[in-house]
C-alpha cells in the first residue's frame, strides 16, 4: 500500500518475518525481485492507487500472484487480483461516511486488524506462540 496503508503492510511484513516467513517490502533496498512463485500483498482503500496498479500489472508480467486487501473489489487493481479481500470503510476520497475520523482511518485501522488476524491463523497453523516469534524479533535496538 501507499501512505497509511503502506504502514500497515510494513506491519505485517514485520509481523511476517516473525513467523519465520521470508517477506519484504517494494521499495527497501534489500528487497529482491519478485517472480513465479511470489505474492504481492497490496492493501489499497480506494484499489486505485497508480503506482501500486503499476506494481499489480507488473507482478503478474513476473509470474506472481497478487492479493488486494481493498474497500472497493470492484477497482482496477481488483479486476487484476488473484485473491481479493473486501474490508468494510470507506477510502480516502469518499465522504459520507459515519464516521469522525477523517479520511480512510477506518479502512486503514481495519487493514491492520485484518493483517493481524492473518498472523494469528498463521501462527496456529504453523504451532507457534508469541515466544517463538518474539524470537525472531529484532535485537539489535
Amino acid at each position: 500500500g501507499a501512505g497509511r496503508s503502506g504502514l500497515m503492510g510494513r506491519a505485517f511484513a514485520m509481523r511476517l518475518v516473525h513467523l519465520g516467513l521470508t517477506a519484504y517490502v517494494v521499495g527497501e533496498t534489500v528487497t529482491p525481485g519478485i517472480g513465479p512463485g511470489g505474492l504481492l500483498v497490496i492493501g489499497s482503500g480506494s484499489g486505485s492507487t497508480a503506482s501500486l496498479l503499476a506494481m499489480a500489472a507488473r507482478a503478474g508480467e513476473l509470474g506472481a500472484s497478487v492479493a488486494l486487501v481493498t474497500t472497493k473489489p470492484e477497482s482496477p487493481i481488483g479486476a487484476s487480483a488473484d485473491l481479493l479481500v473486501r474490508l468494510p470503510g470507506a477510502a480516502k476520497d469518499e465522504q459520507g461516511a459515519s464516521t469522525i475520523q477523517p479520511m480512510g482511518a477506518l479502512f486503514e485501522q481495519g487493514l491492520l486488524l485484518f493483517y493481524d488476524s492473518v498472523v494469528l491463523r498463521l501462527m496456529e497453523l504453523q504451532e507457534q506462540d508469541g515466544r517463538q516469534l518474539y524470537g525472531r524479533h529484532a535485537n539489535l535496538e
